[in-house]
């Protein structure tokens, strides 16, 4: 099957200014060459701490940043370096879901005109059907088309999120980047809203990225996981391969975060926290905090290797 989405050797680095550090020209690394495939109707999901390079790549994937090194390919078509205007119908096939559905939302603008505004701007429909294309939106995400002329504030955090749905949804694209679509909800909206995202996958064949920091989360709505750090692909399997050990040391770490979880608990804590990405360390980048680190370790950096059908990890001893 061909991938819908497919990335080789992606990079992105990002010089900072001489002078700004004692004259020293520095290159921060956000993405250190990342191979990625994601195949129409899955959902991958992406997880790591806060600053490994998640949400680097959905940037990248949108061709809202430019990579420094590598390629991207949509539908067997590489996008890397196309032009604006190349890029353009691109747009109409990759939409995103935000984390932070009041930010994401004009508070000035009418909720039917910010879910219209896709519609508009591709001039789908003749002016005079698109409020019944976003009123039937509406509808799908759960909500009446009573809300068409009420502002972002008027309502709450999930109402929020599946206003913002909506609006991804309304130009039907193929792929949609969910980037922690339900970190800043109450625990008591996140299953509702991961249960309308996966309920809409179903009804209109879509393929998502979901990237969280969650791992259970995602162990609950992805076919497969790709687990990073620092910039790094540390691991990639099937939602199988993650429910039982071994796991790469950093994801056991994961596991064993996650409240209520009664997992055999091994000295598998994580000291310290993510390194500098202007300067990472040598060898494997999470070797500084991994408790199984021997000198190896150190000295050679693991690559991302197939231990079993289906599954890679980067350790040495996994």
């Amino acid at each position: 099957m061909t991938p819908l989405i497919h990335t080789e050797n992606l990079k992105k680095s990002y010089r900072l200014e001489k002078g700004f550090f004692r004259g020293q020209d520095l290159s921060l690394t956000a993405l250190g060459g990342i191979d990625l495939s994601i195949y129409p109707g899955e959902t991958l999901g992406v997880v790591g701490e806060s600053g490994c390079g998640k949400s680097t790549l959905a940037r990248l994937i949108l061709r809202l940043e430019e990579p420094s090194e590598g390629k991207i390919f949509f539908e067997d078509r590489e996008i890397t370096g196309l032009k604006a205007k190349e890029i353009r119908p691109l747009r109409r096939q990759m939409q995103m879901i935000f984390q932070d559905p009041y930010a994401s939302l004009n508070p000035r603008v009418r909720v039917g005109k910010i879910i219209e505004e896709p519609l508009s701007i591709y001039r789908i429909g003749p002016p005079g059907e698109r409020r019944q294309k976003v009123e039937d939106l509406l509808s799908t995400v759960g909500l009446s088309k009573e809300v068409y002329d009420r502002y972002p504030h008027e309502f709450s955090g999930g109402q929020r999120q599946r206003i913002g749905i909506a609006r991804a949804l309304a130009l039907r694209p193929k792929l949609i980047i969910a980037d922690e679509p339900v970190s800043a909800l109450d625990v008591s909206i996140q299953a509702q809203i991961i249960n309308l995202i996966l309920d809409l996958q179903e009804q209109f064949a879509l393929t998502y990225l979901f990237i969280s920091h969650d791992l259970q989360v995602v162990s609950h709505v992805s076919d497969r996981i790709a687990v990073m750090y620092a910039g790094k692909m540390v691991e990639i399997g099937t939602r199988t391969d993650f429910l039982n050990p071994p796991w790469h040391p950093y994801t056991e770490i994961l596991w064993n975060s996650v409240p209520g979880l009664d997992r055999k608990k091994k000295e598998a804590s994580a000291a310290g926290e993510i390194p500098d990405p202007l300067h990472l360390p040598s060898g494997c980048v999470f070797h500084p905090r991994c408790p199984y680190r021997q000198s190896i370790c150190r000295r050679d950096e693991p690559l991302l290797r197939e231990s079993r059908p289906g599954y890679r990890v980067a350790c040495h001893f996994r």
